[in-house]
């Protein structure tokens, strides 16, 4: 292990647990592999159970692999449809804790025995008793005999996420530690590595503005105008932010996002949207509605596409993002001379052929020499994937709202492990004079604050990059974020 991992074990085996907030691609399991086989050869813990999402299953597996010599490798079931007593590593997905016969084979699994519980990536349950994930984690974690949380963005909107995070370690103490009495102690209840303990070669983060050519805008301002006819009827951001309504702003600013890049995304068969087609040019308008892509040229994903055949010109694969179905279509067919792997939310995790699973898309971007570029949607693979060993250069096409989504999708290309003359790269897509840009404002406020919490200055100059060189909650975040960008409107 790397010094910072070592200082990280020693506090965490002092503590019999406790929360691991290192940046993502730190080797957080690394650590959690130590932590329990120290706790192990005190008895302090005979099994670990990880809960953890499923993008996250194949590094629990390989990191024991990397970690343990073969007497000394530990039996990691992922998904086990029965749990064996043979099994010393269990790891389950978040949405499985509430199965009764998921939580009745847990509970003869570790009858008789101390279980450590950790929660990989453990924002995912951010929203507490005010979710089901939250609330079945929380219960989780009072019954748990010891307790870690890995994650490196745990708070990635406001400070309550950071409360709940803290309560699945120690319950009940959340809001001390993050507004109460402990608030001053709090650096003594979590072990972070920061970028620079790393000793990563720098990230070069830059924001290109891109202009939308004139059919693009005209169909993107009239979209505007409807929200923002919508948003006065339904009675301002305050009742737009309450209620069944916030649902119906939510998919409209979503469709915004999507559409700053490439209307066809919202614009298709299936996916009506209403529009005030009064007034000069309602027939040129109607047309656009009808065949945007007949008409429109949209220019982030022609940048994309550029972005990723200068890479491959000098030897580089690249990772592109989206968080739209509609624009991973577009990616798809703009770089498609790319051969790209692509890996969304509907590709499934097993599948019987196995040429269609994220496992074989993986593979062969890190192994095909002919496949140049990974699309994907950073709500699937955002966590728990390392790819650094075949890409550090990243293009984002479009961003949502979520700080966590964001920071994470960034650290799949830029972690521990990474050459030190790799020259990482991110680019971001921004539309000029939409809502791309109050996004970015947005999302530099929210990093800006998840590094005040955690002291860690290194964060800083991805939430404005003008200081360096160069599903709806996953893209929104929360209702106070959909409350913040209707306020303009």
């Amino acid at each position: 292990m790397r010094p910072f991992q070592r200082t990280a074990v020693a506090r965490l085996v002092a503590a019999g647990g406790g929360a691991n907030f290192s940046v993502p691609g730190s080797g957080k399991t690394t650590v959690a592999y130590a932590v329990f086989t120290a706790l192990r050869a005190r008895g302090a813990a005979h099994a670990m159970l990880v809960v953890a999402p499923p993008s996250a299953f194949d590094a629990w597996v390989e990191e024991a692999r990397a970690c343990f010599a073969p007497p000394r490798l530990p039996s990691v079931a992922v998904r086990p449809r029965v749990l064996a007593r043979t099994d010393t590593v269990v790891v389950l997905n978040y949405e499985r804790l509430g199965d009764p016969v998921v939580r009745a084979g847990l509970a003869g699994w570790s009858r008789g025995r101390k279980v450590l519980t950790v929660f990989d990536e453990a924002h995912r349950a951010k929203a507490g008793a005010a979710s089901r994930r939250g609330a079945e984690a929380a219960e989780l974690a009072r019954r748990a005999d010891a307790t870690m949380v890995l994650t490196g963005t745990p708070m990635p909107n406001r400070p309550r996420d950071l409360e709940a995070v803290f309560d699945l370690v120690w319950p009940g103490q959340g809001h001390r530690l993050v507004h109460g009495d402990l608030a001053r102690l709090r650096d003594r209840a979590y072990v972070r590595a920061t970028k620079d303990d790393l000793e990563l070669p720098p990230l070069r983060l830059r924001v290109e503005r891109i202009a939308l050519d004139a059919s693009h805008r005209a169909l993107y301002d009239a979209m505007c105008d409807r929200v923002r006819q919508w948003a006065r009827d339904a009675g301002g951001a305050e009742r737009a932010a309450s209620g069944a309504v916030a649902a119906q702003a939510g998919r409209a600013l979503l469709n915004l996002i999507a559409a700053a890049a490439n209307p066809a995304a919202v614009f298709a068969p299936g996916r009506p949207w209403s529009l005030p087609l009064e007034g000069p040019g309602e027939t040129d308008l109607a047309s656009l509605v009808a065949d945007p892509a007949r008409h429109i040229r949209p220019a982030k994903v022609v940048r994309a596409a550029q972005l990723v055949a200068d890479n491959r010109a000098r030897g580089r694969k690249t990772v592109v993002w989206s968080g739209f179905l509609g624009n991973v279509e577009a990616l798809t067919a703009a770089l498609a001379r790319h051969r790209p792997a692509v890996i969304t939310g509907a590709t499934p995790l097993d599948e019987p052929t196995g040429r269609a699973n994220r496992r074989a898309h993986l593979d062969r971007f890190r192994h095909d020499d002919d496949c140049w570029a990974l699309i994907a949607t950073p709500q699937t693979l955002g966590e728990g994937v390392s790819l650094h060993l075949a890409a550090s250069d990243q293009v984002h096409l479009d961003r949502g709202y979520a700080a966590g989504t964001w920071l994470q999708a960034i650290d799949r290309t830029h972690r521990l492990g990474l050459p030190a003359d790799a020259d990482p790269s991110c680019t971001v897509l921004l539309a000029t004079d939409t809502i791309d840009e109050r996004v970015n404002e947005v999302l530099n406020a929210k990093v800006a604050a998840l590094a005040a919490a955690l002291r860690d200055p290194a964060l800083r100059p991805v939430a404005d990059p003008s200081l360096t060189d160069g599903g709806i909650d996953a893209l929104l975040g929360d209702i106070d974020a959909l409350r913040e960008l209707l306020r303009p409107w």
